[in-house]
């Protein structure tokens, strides 16, 4: 799953620039910030950032109880080249939690509407509590210091690196959920309400405020999308709370949804050391020219890898900064693992720059990984305000018996990455946190989907190998919504249009959206190669 910690995993396709239209460099009325646009109940779309167009979507905080307020939810708009006032919009379900789809689309514009074609909008989100749209929470309010030592204690790397390492991490944990609590308390009481089931309700007052605004009946607005990772999650719950109302829905990189709100993430596990098998024979396979780490047999790759990592687990490697002025160092286990973790997200990019690094570790030079653990921690709190927001009544991780038991089994699972991943997703932290929110904003019953027949079939779409969000997950989840159908990519990493679609893969998804399901278990041939000369 997409978490807190990969800013570059939650973008949904490769950065290109984005040059300005041939109307909208010059407009005066431009609007360049959500702050100069009135929140609305009726959806008004107003210019925006050079050819888009954006809206503040005002909505109840609750919608079990109006009288509590409105929150602000932030749209962007990119029209299609042939689309009409009748044409339906896609929208893009970010990842995270705690991804920005304004920043998405706004990055990714020229892609997704090559992707989609150009009979639809396009549009997407910041979901509440993320980016320009409310209700927000800084769990360390005014205190940014207090911040950077809850961290300092907390983010120790690897659980289970010494005697207690890992009872340091879980009884630091406690800290941050109770600032967060204290701040709802006495500044934001509604820092809260921000999650995934509430969300759900906005997309659907979003789709009936379309549907209003080109002359159609709110109660015939059905839902057009394509979620990534933590966005399926939306998604999947969307739909198992308005199943009459899905018209297409296509979810990649699917996020078990049923263990998600159980704050569970012992799944993500199950196929991150065959991502890393992966690395090591198409680093063989592509010959020393092409892989720096080459060795003559697979074998030989997987046991120099081995050595690099018992080296690092027995000692850390000082930089001393001193030659270059830098500040000094300590080159971590941790670090090493964070290579693993934050490579198998994009192997296609990131295949042959790890291999170029382990061969410079081999030659001494561990510079390259100097604060890799500690320069992926992102300090943002949306991610965790949602995430546990949404476990609270049924988080499956609050004891230090369960957090043992998790650092076991995910060490157990992944030799590669397991004994650094439970402090990297961090879910114990939601320990400590105590929204206490009504019952309309949260899951009743987490078995998302079960048995819920939705108005047109859902696609789950999954790489092979996805070692983030894995194919199981897919299946599992196509499984609990009858008539929906998996696609899907020959590829390795997390989701299929991160890896670089197929020309297969695109062509299927514009079918869907023309309305043919593709048959279930249709699988699209790889078409990219990691260590290829001129792949990117």
């Amino acid at each position: 799953m997409t978490m807190r910690r990969f800013v570059t995993a939650l973008i949904l396709f490769r950065n290109l620039s984005l040059g300005c239209t041939d109307t909208g460099c010059h407009d005066r009325r431009m609007v360049y910030g959500f702050d100069n646009i009135e929140p609305s109940a009726d959806l008004t779309w107003e210019p925006c950032f050079d050819g888009f167009k954006c809206s503040r979507l005002q909505v109840p905080l609750d919608y079990s109880n109006k009288s509590l307020g409105n929150a602000s939810i932030a749209f962007i708009k990119l029209e299609g080249k042939n689309a009409t006032s009748k044409s339906p919009s896609i929208l893009l379900l970010p990842g995270g939690p705690g991804g920005s789809g304004v920043d998405l689309l706004l990055t990714e514009a020229t892609v997704a509407a090559e992707m989609f074609g150009g009979h639809y909008s396009i549009v997407s989100f910041d979901p509440r509590g993320v980016n320009n749209s409310g209700p927000s929470l800084n769990c360390f309010s005014g205190n940014p210091e207090a911040r950077q030592e809850f961290y300092r204690l907390h983010n120790t790397g690897i659980a289970n690196i010494s005697s207690t390492s890992l009872e340091d991490q879980y009884y630091s944990s406690s800290v941050y959920g109770e600032w967060c609590n204290h701040v709802v308390q006495t500044e934001s009481p509604f820092g809260y309400y921000v999650t995934t089931p509430a969300v759900a309700r906005d997309l659907l007052t979003f789709i009936e405020a379309e549907a209003v605004m080109t002359g159609r009946k709110a109660a015939e607005a059905k839902l057009w999308a394509y979620g990534i990772s933590y966005g399926t999650v939306t998604g999947a719950t969307f739909a198992s709370m308005f199943p009459d109302r899905v018209e297409r829905m296509i979810l990649d990189g699917v996020v078990n949804a049923e263990l998600y709100y159980h704050n569970d993430y012992t799944a993500n596990l199950d196929q991150m050391d065959e991502a890393i098998g992966k690395f090591v024979s198409l680093c063989h396979s592509a010959g020393p020219e092409r892989c720096s780490f080459w060795g003559p047999t697979p074998e030989n790759i997987t046991g120099r890898l081995d050595n690099i990592i018992q080296q690092f687990h027995n000692r850390p490697v000082p930089i001393s900064g001193a030659q270059t002025q830098q500040v000094p160092t300590m080159v971590t286990y941790a670090d090493l693992k964070t290579l693993f973790l934050n490579t198998i997200y994009l192997p296609i990019a990131e295949f042959p720059v790890m291999a170029d690094i382990l061969h410079q570790v081999e030659q001494g030079n561990v510079s390259a990984l100097a604060q890799t653990f500690q320069n992926a921690i992102i300090t943002d709190d949306a991610n965790h305000i949602i995430q546990c927001a949404d476990a609270y009544r049924t988080n499956s991780l609050t004891s230090i018996e369960d957090f043992k038991d998790y650092v076991e089994y995910a060490t157990h699972t992944s030799k590669y990455i397991g004994d650094l991943y439970p402090i990297y997703v961090d879910t114990i932290v939601c320990r400590s946190f105590r929204p206490h929110l009504p019952d309309s904003m949260v899951v009743r019953d987490p078995m998302i989907g079960l048995n819920k027949t939705t108005f047109f079939p859902i696609v789950f779409a999954s790489n092979t190998i996805d070692p983030i969000t894995p194919l199981i997950s897919a299946q599992k989840s196509s499984s609990r919504f009858p008539g929906s159908v998996l696609l899907l990519q020959e590829a390795i990493g997390h989701t299929v249009v991160n890896q670089g679609a197929s020309d297969c893969y695109i062509e299927h998804v514009q079918a869907y959206f023309r309305g043919t399901v593709p048959t279930s278990n249709t699988t699209c041939a790889e078409q990219y190669i990691p260590f290829i000369d001129n792949l990117l």
